[in-house]
């Protein structure tokens, strides 16, 4: 890393801190000792990157999550999400990840620009999503969107479609891509089809609006496509459908040319809903249902209600993300959005919140919305001037990703608290202020047997840094650093040697510690592989390469 020094934090907060030695032999079983080998790094030279996890038999360096938690039961799920670096390094590793709710590392996706990873469903079985691509920068008119493909993976992390396709539309001067499909929304919908949004660049007259007469803007499309083709199945123009002076945006320099168009709308949340589309523009501070023929249905907008009617107090909201309709049925609806309410981070910050809407259905302004939640922490409020995602779990728990401030947290249900802010439970910090974002975050169940092998490094004692064995190793002189990048399961390690590498016995077990576990090979031993153990059973998953001791494999 050149000059800069890495530091092993003796760290105080105990969401940070490592575990320690497990596991002694048994009268029946030999359970060789083993401890969480990850250690937290941080640059010397660069206050700005947020400390990181390393480990020895994995090359991922994801953030060290500083969490906490009241005790209060929360939803049993994996914590999805990807990091995305703002105009500095604040992340040793952009990736898409997965965490546990303590913190420990499971899988670390490919190392590059990616979006919205998430579990979703495809022909009835659970995959996993994200986007990955370029993103726009530069001033506020044209940066926050992007040009790119889907990938979707299974259960074993193989990579089973990749969505891509330019859609025919104009891409402003300097963009080249082979896919132009943005980063803000993928929605696999319950006909198998995906939901993907875009930005075109487009000529437009802005003389309405105190522009040029021969303008550009961005227009946000709403897209359905044929995952195994590309083939378009539906596509809804912004521009085509609403009045430009809606718009909240300022339109200041942008618009006079193909290289700053007028970003009027900006698209990013779309959910199917029957036959019709849940449509989010943060620029007109309103969610629209569309119909298959592209027609306006109804507009709930976040200052006076739109179609809805007057909207009650703590129910306003500005500059918002993640729109998503619920609970559905023939005369009413909930309806929530990641309500940023900030639109530049010079602004005088306003507390973003999960705010939930019930809403009349159709709309009926004699009826008009109720509050349900206003999920944010008075103690601790976070303002999020852009991205963010409010999701429901199954256990009535709510779940925030705070986007331009890279925190995460897990709200308790409204109606244990008699408030509609709700109750922290769980919060989690892994970046500086807005130097790091998480676009959306997630909390689902995912199980996963990845097919790639485990990786096993073995190094000698008198190498190991803080050696946290060297109590209950014995005459061991060798030390084992395991992983399975992506292994949801793993319960247990097997351990084998031998003499040579063509006659191996299982010589003990070893307790699974955190992402990579370290553990100590019995003294003698030549050869070394470990088995993994899936929900603490007899099978053997899949075992790593042979490791000759002292030596390669």
């Amino acid at each position: 890393m050149g000059l800069t020094q890495l530091i092993i934090l003796s760290l105080i907060q105990v969401s940070w801190a490592t575990a320690l030695p497990t596991g002694q032999q048994t009268s029946s079983t030999p359970v060789l000792c083993s401890t969480d080998s990850r250690q937290i790094a941080v640059n010397a030279s660069n206050n700005a990157t947020w400390p990181w996890q390393t480990y020895k038999s994995s090359t991922a360096q994801p953030p060290a999550l500083l969490i906490n938690k009241t005790g209060d039961p929360l939803y049993d799920g994996l914590i999805i999400f990807a990091t995305e670096n703002g105009g500095t390094p604040a992340a040793e590793q952009e990736s898409p990840y997965i965490f546990n709710d303590e913190g420990e590392l499971v899988w670390s996706g490919p190392v590059d620009i990616t979006y919205n990873v998430r579990v979703q469903t495809l022909n009835s079985a659970p995959v996993l999503t994200y986007w990955s691509g370029q993103g726009t920068a530069g001033e506020a008119a044209i940066a926050g969107h992007g040009y790119g493909k889907f990938i979707i993976l299974d259960t074993s992390y193989n990579v089973i479609h990749t969505v891509s396709t330019n859609l025919n539309i104009t891409l402003p001067p300097g963009v080249v891509t082979k896919s132009a499909l943005d980063l803000h929304e993928s929605y696999i919908t319950p006909r198998n089809t995906l939901l993907v949004s875009a930005y075109n660049t487009t000529p437009a007259d802005l003389s309405s609006i105190g522009g040029p007469k021969n303008g550009w803007v961005l227009d946000s499309l709403a897209v359905e496509l044929n995952i195994t083709t590309g083939e378009v199945l539906f596509s809804w123009s912004s521009l085509d459908h609403l009045p430009l002076n809606k718009s909240k945006e300022p339109l200041g320099h942008s618009g006079s040319n193909a290289t700053a168009p007028y970003d009027f709308f900006h698209i990013n949340a779309i959910q199917p809903v029957g036959d019709n589309y849940l449509i989010n523009s943060r620029h007109y501070w309103a969610s629209f249902l569309v119909n298959p023929k592209g027609e306006v249905l109804w507009e709930l907008n976040g200052y006076d209600g739109g179609d809805f009617g007057n909207l009650p107090e703590g129910g306003t909201f500005s500059w918002q993300h993640f729109a998503r309709l619920q609970e559905i049925n023939s005369s009413a609806a909930l309806i929530h959005w990641f309500a940023n309410n900030n639109a530049l981070a010079l602004d005088a910050p306003i507390p973003s919140t999960g705010l939930t809407l019930q809403v009349t259905i159709p709309p009926n302004k004699a009826s008009p919305p109720k509050l349900i939640t206003n999920f944010t922490n008075p103690q601790n409020p976070v303002a999020a001037y852009s991205q963010g995602s409010f999701s429901y779990l199954p256990n009535g728990n709510g779940f925030l990703a705070y986007g331009s401030n890279a925190v995460l947290a897990e709200y308790g249900p409204v109606s244990e608290t008699n408030s509609t802010e709700g109750q922290v439970r769980w919060s989690a910090q892994l970046g500086y202020g807005e130097s790091l974002s998480v676009y959306r975050g997630y909390k689902s169940v995912w199980h996963a047997t990845p097919s790639t092998e485990p990786s096993l490094v073995v190094l000698s004692a008198k190498d190991v840094q803080n050696d946290d064995l060297a109590l209950c190793a014995g005459t061991s002189t060798m030390r084992g650093f395991v992983s399975w990048n992506g292994a949801t399961d793993v319960t247990d390690w097997i351990v084998y040697t031998g003499s040579n590498n063509t006659t191996l016995t299982a010589v003990g077990r070893v307790n699974k510690a955190g992402f990579e576990t370290q553990f100590a090979i019995p003294a003698g031993a030549a050869f070394v592989q470990i088995g993994a153990v899936e929900n603490n059973s007899n099978f053997v998953a899949r075992r790593s390469s042979i490791v000759k001791i002292g030596g390669s494999s």
